[in-house]
């Protein structure tokens, strides 16, 4: 796993998926007295481009990373969300995630990323204090400020993230929290999710 402060935990996932894709695969070939015959059925269905019997299960996923990461994570659509406010939770103590890149390059750098991540969160403090509603004060935070967010997906939108956000051309945060997803999702249903 990468360098980056970043939890990712399963929550919820279907009752018995892998059970219920196969049903669905089955009723699709009219193949039910075949049920559970073949282990590597849905692996099989999958590698010739049946993927719809794998929306019928889906996952929850709690997250903890940047909000750079979720502005990228909430552009799929297949979706739910549901991500911690800023506009009604006040900021009150600097929670960030810095980037290894910047960690680790040295130190002087380092020290740069923590004073403009302190600078913001005084500010953040002043407009509190000067009256200013937290839904308007938010806009002098960084990117970089630490959320959670509770995504659920179906099991066809968890592959799509996998293979898009995994690649070597995806955010490197991005990468540490899709590798995550991968994990959990191979033990979870590995029918589904072995070949990623």
């Amino acid at each position: 796993m990468s360098n980056y402060d970043i939890e990712v935990q399963l929550l919820a996932v279907t009752p018995d998926a892998e059970r219920l894709i196969e049903k669905a695969g089955r009723l699709c070939w009219d193949t039910q007295d075949k049920t559970g015959m073949v282990p590597d059925r849905i692996q099989a269905w999958l590698e010739i481009g049946h993927e719809s019997m794998i929306e019928h299960a889906c996952a929850t996923f709690y997250i903890r990373a940047s909000r750079v990461l979720t502005h990228e994570l909430v552009r799929h659509r297949l979706a739910s969300y549901s991500q911690r406010s800023q506009r009604y939770v006040k900021e009150t103590e600097p929670r960030y995630i810095e980037p290894p890149e910047i960690r680790e390059r040295d130190e002087s750098v380092h020290q740069q990323f923590e004073k403009l991540m302190n600078t913001s969160w005084e500010a953040y403090g002043k407009l509190l204090a000067a009256g200013i509603r937290a839904e308007i004060a938010r806009y002098v935070l960084p990117n970089a400020c630490e959320t959670q967010i509770i995504c659920t997906w179906n099991f066809r939108e968890i592959r799509h993230i996998i293979k898009l956000r995994t690649s070597k051309r995806a955010l490197p945060e991005m990468r540490a929290v899709a590798g995550e997803i991968r994990r959990i999702a191979k033990e979870m249903a590995p029918q589904v999710f072995e070949d990623l």
